[in-house]
């Protein structure tokens, strides 16, 4: 029997990678990590998921939850997951020191297993259009979060050569679409969008750097990927994989679109608090080995998910009205 753990499953991505796996497998035993108590776990989370609390940052904690999921496959998701932090002790601790706890715990329960740990399309730095970001290519990661996702990869390399465990460290680019937070480009957008429309805020989008390049998958496009990887692709017992559409575009031209479908006029102003002093201008990755892994393509078209996404906020300013 299939048993899947998701670590940082009450997150954006966690919750909608359960909901994939919960369709496509539904004789599974699922299990989640949080850091919640059950009763705090968000409302769409899958019913079909048994939650684990525990702070991956405390071994003891990795352990009893590997104990008790007892899996055959591991999504580690859970981490510190924006660029603009700047704590890069706390950022280390998360993102590295925790992921070689979880792999230690599964090394010590002698089975086999096959796991997905998230990284990031940021650890190649500046990227090109005429050059997508390849799996080959160095990787020159700038800032905390970068840097930590970089030395995470490092890290765990060695636990490939147990003949135990086989990683797949999947380097994702951006990512959107409904349930994501504001720390977020694309929610940030919407929900002061949805606000506007609910006569909440003044008609003012507050904004930071507009100019940047970035490429853009919708979240279902990207659990689907996970899914993919580590339940259809040959198993191996390490590889990198790009999650990318292969296309950047402008911050600029996501406002745009989401301005274009508010329902009452608004204008723009740049907030200097949303700056990000290390932004990268251009940011995009090849997908090409995902696609013969996996016949992977992306299905949500990026409309569909800015649309998705402002209705999603939209409702929540409903609810808060209400």
């Amino acid at each position: 029997m299939q048993r899947v753990l998701i670590t940082g499953v009450t997150g954006f991505v966690g919750g909608w990678l359960a909901d994939e796996l919960a369709r496509h497998y539904p004789y599974a035993a699922l299990f989640g990590t949080t850091t919640h108590s059950a009763s705090d776990a968000p409302a769409n989370l899958s019913p079909d998921l048994t939650l684990l609390t525990a702070d991956l940052t405390d071994p003891a904690a990795v352990r009893a939850a590997v104990a008790a999921a007892g899996p055959t496959h591991v999504f580690h998701l859970a981490g510190f997951a924006s660029g603009a932090g700047t704590d890069a002790e706390r950022i280390h601790r998360v993102n590295v020191d925790a992921t070689v706890s979880l792999l230690s715990a599964l090394e010590a329960e002698g089975r086999t297993c096959r796991v997905q740990l998230a990284s990031s399309g940021y650890v190649y730095g500046v990227t090109s259009p005429q050059h997508p970001a390849q799996e080959a290519d160095a990787a020159a990661p700038s800032g905390a979060y970068a840097e930590s996702k970089a030395a995470m990869e490092k890290a765990v390399r060695p636990y490939a050569e147990n003949g135990l465990l086989s990683l797949t460290v999947t380097r994702s680019f951006n990512h959107t679409g409904p349930r994501q937070g504001t720390d977020f480009v694309v929610p940030a957008f919407a929900r002061q969008i949805a606000r506007i429309e609910a006569e909440k805020e003044p008609p003012v989008v507050r904004v930071g750097n507009l100019e940047a390049r970035r490429d853009f998958l919708d979240v279902r496009d990207v659990v689907r990927a996970y899914r993919l990887l580590l339940f259809e692709a040959d198993p191996a017992p390490w590889r990198v994989v790009n999650v990318a559409s292969g296309i950047s575009v402008t911050i600029r031209s996501l406002l745009d679109s989401l301005v274009a479908h508010a329902a009452l006029p608004v204008t723009v102003e740049t907030d200097p608090a949303r700056l990000r002093p290390s932004d990268l201008p251009e940011c995009v990755g090849d997908s090409r080995l995902l696609t013969a892994l996996t016949g992977w393509l992306p299905n949500v078209p990026l409309k569909t998910t800015l649309e998705n996404t402002l209705d999603y906020w939209r409702t929540a300013a409903r609810m808060e009205a209400g």
